[in-house]
């Protein structure tokens, strides 16, 4: 039975969302299509450790219709695209992906893909990246590819030409065009100015009256009391948007902020940064501050801390917040506590790794304790620290359970998000992996007892959840497939499974609050924000889905 689409605005919505940052975009009047190639950014972030979304491919092929510019094709890639050309005749495009692997190789296919049919099939018989493709006419293809690896001569500079020549370049079989057919007289080669991707999107979306602006990863998602919406993204360290969808306010940063804490009174959120390094006039630095308290009546700078590295933010659910030292899955150092005013009332050091907690009345962190068998981690509560307490007494973790349910699990098992459904359980996601990879059914989200962690019920997938709410009845669980799973936050049984979509395409959620009634607010991948009604339908038509850009 098809599921209704859950999907009932999107925020932040803008034309080619779908495939980020772009890199290569070529228009065909004849076809009317666009073929844009882009990224996604790194998405290992936000503090979800080895548990969530960092392995799916951050590269993507779109397809668009250049006359309304609606995605009609989307395709992840495990390489950058490098190069687009339409065929002369066919509804077929030729596509050069690849790059150099940062140790040896040089990695990349040659792509068709079948504008009809949606086929994309690797031409290749072995991977070579493919920098130049251009029809000659409708049976020759010239191409230019590096060579295997970094120690042939002017490697980074120079490769190989080649024209390939088939009569029907819809019937070439995959992985048919061997190495000594692709070798050919050595030629310069350049990479693609992203700038003429971007010049291209701006002016195709001008002309339709679509403001297009880059924006990837909606990291973080909030709903107030009053119905605003805060997000970080992309280029936004914080951003407010009316219960209507418009953007009331945003601050600002190339980066975009990672995490939200919003105070008890929801008139202020922290929120932390991690600054990549950018050319300037004195090299390459980091710029804007790491952590920042913000109005939420306007977007005001309250109080700034810059503690000179990267933090993470771990926060009880009375306003309290942990500002702790290192990535999201490192041990980590000093650690500041704020009270809910946002005095600091503790510095010390704290050993432990994030276990990230949403609603938890108290501060939980993940403790690796000494003598035990490699993976038996424990989570643990922070005592201390609170306005009144002993001066001169440090705060410590008190262990309350193991982190993994089962004892004698032969695998690793890594940490996913986590929400607290009240003072007698919580409910956390993890994944059981090998050396290499998540094994099948080994996706979990588990009811645990408090204070002693007993399982009360498991459910168990194929892919990692990358975001986790709950409200008084219902766990919602975000996937990396795009699928959000509703599950009996009493029974874990399942109430329902939804693929998010917009214009027929999945998305995937990156961030997720539960707004009560049944309402979510999803953030994405691609920068956009889902308002989501799970709530069964009352009639037997859907919706329409609007869109709100900004």
């Amino acid at each position: 039975m098809p599921d209704p689409s859950i999907v009932r605005r999107v925020l932040a919505d803008r034309p080619f969302a779908e495939v980020g940052e772009p890199r290569v975009a070529v228009a065909d009047e004849r076809l009317e299509r666009l073929v844009v190639g882009g990224d996604m950014g790194w998405i290992a972030w936000p503090h979800s450790g080895r548990a969530g979304i960092e392995r799916r491919p951050r590269y993507r092929v779109g397809v668009y219709d250049a006359r309304n510019l609606r995605c009609r094709q989307v395709h992840d890639c495990p390489w950058p695209v490098d190069s687009v050309a339409f065929h002369p005749l066919l509804p077929l495009v030729a596509v050069g992906v690849g790059r150099y692997d940062g140790s040896w190789d040089f990695e990349g296919q040659l792509l068709l893909m079948d504008l009809q049919s949606g086929d994309v099939r690797p031409v290749l018989d072995g991977g070579r990246e493919v920098v130049s493709v251009q029809w000659l006419d409708e049976r020759r293809l010239r191409l230019v590819v590096t060579p295997e690896d970094k120690d042939y001569e002017y490697a980074f500079s120079h490769g190989f030409e080649s024209v390939l020549e088939r009569e029907d370049w819809r019937a070439v079989p995959a992985r048919s065009v061997g190495y000594r057919e692709v070798m050919g007289p050595r030629v310069p080669y350049a990479y693609p100015a992203g700038g003429d991707a971007r010049d291209l999107l701006a002016e195709r979306g001008a002309a339709l009256g679509a403001a297009w602006a880059p924006r990837r990863q909606v990291r973080a998602v909030e709903v107030l009391a009053d119905g605003r919406v805060l997000a970080t993204a992309e280029g936004a360290l914080l951003e407010c948007r009316l219960p209507s969808g418009e953007l009331q306010w945003s601050v600002p940063d190339p980066d975009g902020g990672q995490q939200i804490h919003v105070a008890a009174d929801q008139r202020s959120a922290w929120v932390n940064v991690r600054h990549t390094l950018r050319p300037s006039g004195q090299g390459w630095q980091r710029s804007g501050t790491l952590v920042q308290r913000v109005s939420l009546a306007d977007g005001g700078l309250l109080e700034a801390i810059e503690p000179g590295h990267a933090v993470t933010f771990t926060g009880s659910r009375d306003g309290r917040l942990a500002v702790r030292r290192g990535g999201p899955d490192q041990p980590g150092g000093e650690t500041r506590l704020l009270a809910p005013d946002g005095t600091e009332t503790a510095r010390f050091p704290l050993t432990a790794s994030d276990f990230r907690l949403r609603r938890g009345a108290e501060l939980l962190f993940v403790r690796d304790l000494h003598g035990v068998p490699r993976g038996r981690a424990w989570v643990g509560a922070l005592d201390g620290g609170e306005p009144g307490a002993e001066p001169g007494a440090e705060p410590a973790l008190r262990g309350l359970f193991a982190l993994d349910w089962e004892n004698g699990r032969g695998s690793h098992l890594f940490p996913g998000p986590a929400v607290q459904l009240d003072g007698t359980a919580l409910v956390q996601a993890a994944v059981v992996r090998d050396d290499e990879e998540t094994l099948a059914r080994n996706a979990f989200v588990v009811r645990r007892r408090l204070p002693d962690g007993a399982p009360e019920w498991v459910f168990a997938a194929d892919e990692p959840v990358t975001a986790l709410d709950a409200d008084e009845d219902t766990v919602y669980a975000a996937h990396r497939s795009g699928e959000v799973v509703l599950l009996d936050a009493r029974t874990g049984s399942p109430r329902g499974r939804h693929r998010l979509r917009v214009d027929g395409q999945v998305v995937v959620p990156l961030s997720l609050a539960a707004a009560g009634a049944g309402r979510l607010l999803v953030g994405t991948v691609d920068g956009r924000i889902l308002d989501c009604d799970t709530a069964p339908p009352s009639a037997s038509a859907d919706p329409a889905v609007t869109s709100a850009g900004g």
